[in-house]
């Protein structure tokens, strides 16, 4: 994706229009988004889902909430301790009655195709723990051959005994954050990782053998420089992921107190963000990767491209992922269940999580019933446009979207015409940047009022 003029709007570059069109738009990681979750979905609701008898395979998250340290940029869920065992051991136990309690309701025993540990930090677990844990998700499920058990983990405190027993264990993906390797951008987020140290956990991920390792990077941060930058693109490409995940960061100080820390005058204009994403896709575009989604890149062997290419790529809660329509089910604090008729969320707070399951109840503090066939209409075609950059409607019963998407068109974003009686929509390479704003269109709450993080 490179800087371009549009026919239809001569001398207008991408960092033109993604200046014209920045606005809050959601992510749409589901729709609805979580910003209609309300308090009236209950664990009654989730009961009911896990009754319904079912013999498709299941995706597992499962949430980690806690951090040595707290990295300023952060607006994950989770808590910051050097407590260890201490606060570890009763988080066990009550993802042990979560598990008890989830398979007491449910229809049958479930199998896994997809597991993934996010957080927080998974790695803040011991060996011995992360071992008790994963023999603890056996005891409930049945895990598929081809099971693909990913993990996330800081580099930190990393080392080749963690790497090892992980993928001894029977994780095949495993994911680590750079975010940005150049010192100055790491102090003023309080994340210190020496580049060094990367180099040293690449090479154990790759002695492990990992299916597919992934790094994330974010753009955004404060004292980031186009400069500066490159350079950890460089490092990027000398590692060669097989991965990248690109991520714009989201300043938002008033709704996550961590950021305060962080000087606003310190964090890079918009026109420099934007020279940094267009450095980053035409760096990883000239070396193998694959543009997968809004803000993933992978190389063209890996699970995820291949999906992608074949149209099976989806994007729920852990983003983009080639797990099809499978049902996630969400176990620990904060974790949300994606299912296609029911969205419910588990308790943010870890004490009012164990409180819940302490009293046999299933910890949903919010969530969203899902039945409006209009609403999951919409969801199929915004899913459309997010994975796979197209999408077919028919121009007369979408007739306001249409004419949005011709305003789209005319600054050469998308790209209009009509077969058969359908619209067919197809999203340029200028359009790409802007995926959530195509994808808003779909999305009638945005209408009456943008709400979501803004695009750069």
């Amino acid at each position: 994706m490179t800087p371009a003029a549009t026919a239809s709007a001569p001398g207008a570059t991408t960092i033109d229009l993604l200046l014209k069109h920045d606005r809050p738009v959601p992510r749409y990681t589901s729709y609805p988004t979580a910003a209609a979750f309300h308090g009236g979905v209950t664990a009654a609701d989730l009961e009911t889902q896990l009754a319904r008898p079912t013999d498709e395979a299941l995706s597992l998250y499962v949430h980690v909430p806690f951090c040595r340290n707290a990295c300023w940029f952060c607006g994950c869920n989770r808590i910051t301790t050097g407590a260890g065992s201490k606060v570890v051991g009763p988080y066990l136990d009550a993802l042990a009655a979560e598990l008890e309690l989830i398979t007491r309701h449910s229809a049958q025993r479930r199998r896994l195709a997809q597991l993934h540990w996010g957080g927080g930090t998974p790695n803040y677990l011991t060996i011995p723990e992360r071992e008790s844990l994963w023999r603890l998700i056996e005891r409930h499920f049945d895990l598929e051959d081809n099971l693909e058990a990913s993990i996330e983990v800081n580099p930190e405190a990393l080392s080749r005994e963690d790497v090892v027993a992980l993928r001894r264990l029977g994780f095949t993906r495993i994911s680590f954050g750079i975010q940005d390797a150049d010192p100055l951008v790491q102090q003023a987020v309080n994340r210190v990782v020496p580049v060094d140290q990367l180099r040293r956990a690449m090479a154990w991920m790759r002695q492990a053998d990992f299916d597919s390792v992934n790094v994330d990077l974010i753009c955004g941060l404060p004292l980031q420089t186009p400069e500066r930058f490159d350079a950890t693109l460089a490092l990027v490409q000398d590692l060669r992921p097989d991965r990248v995940s690109l991520f714009s960061f989201a300043y938002l100080p008033d709704q996550l107190p961590l950021q305060r820390k962080i000087a606003p005058d310190d964090l890079p204009s918009q026109r420099q963000r934007l020279q940094m994403l267009e450095s980053a896709a035409n760096r990883l575009g000239g070396c193998g990767y694959d543009a997968i989604g809004m803000d993933h890149y992978a190389l063209s062997g890996d699970s995820l491209a291949v999906a992608a290419r074949q149209g099976r790529l989806h994007r729920n809660f852990q983003g983009y992922t080639t797990g099809g329509e499978l049902e996630l089910l969400g176990v620990g604090p904060t974790a949300i269940s994606q299912f296609p008729g029911l969205f419910s969320q588990n308790q943010r707070d870890l004490q009012a999580y164990a409180a819940s399951i302490a009293a046999g109840q299933l910890p949903v503090e919010r969530g969203l019933v899902v039945s409006d066939p209009e609403v999951l209409e919409r969801r199929a075609l915004i899913r459309e446009v997010m994975c796979h950059f197209k999408v077919a409607i028919d121009p007369d019963r979408f007739s306001r979207e249409w004419a949005d998407l011709g305003l789209l068109a005319d600054d050469g974003l998308v790209r209009l015409s009509q077969a058969d009686g359908l619209g067919l929509v197809e999203v340029t390479t200028s359009g790409r940047w802007l995926i959530r704003t195509v994808a808003a269109v779909f999305d009638p709450t945005q209408r009456r009022a943008a709400s979501g993080s803004r695009l750069i």
